[in-house]
């Protein structure tokens, strides 16, 4: 058995039954036309660009020489060398 179609919960006024006679039906009314989205121009594909490999960084090496040549005494020459290496961060 077929379920039966449950009316509204509004109540309605009442229009008096009127027995079926042979007559025609109304033409019912032109369903309202809907909207249609309007096409939208996609966004243009951004090319996407390859990533730079960075390359490694060598790092920086200084090297300092000292040469220091000292007098004290008449005749007497004393000479200091000194040599240091090193990395700068």
């Amino acid at each position: 058995m077929a379920k039966r179609k449950k009316g509204s919960k509004v109540q309605k006024r009442g229009k008096l039954p009127r027995g079926s006679s042979a007559k025609r039906g109304k033409a019912r009314k032109a369903a309202q036309a809907k909207t249609v989205a309007k096409a939208k121009p996609k966004r243009a594909p951004v090319k996407k660009t390859a990533r730079k490999v960075k390359q490694p960084v060598a790092p920086a090496v200084e090297t300092v020489a000292v040469e220091v040549i000292e007098q004290p005494a008449p005749g007497v020459i004393t000479v200091t060398e000194v040599e240091e290496t090193r990395k700068a961060s």
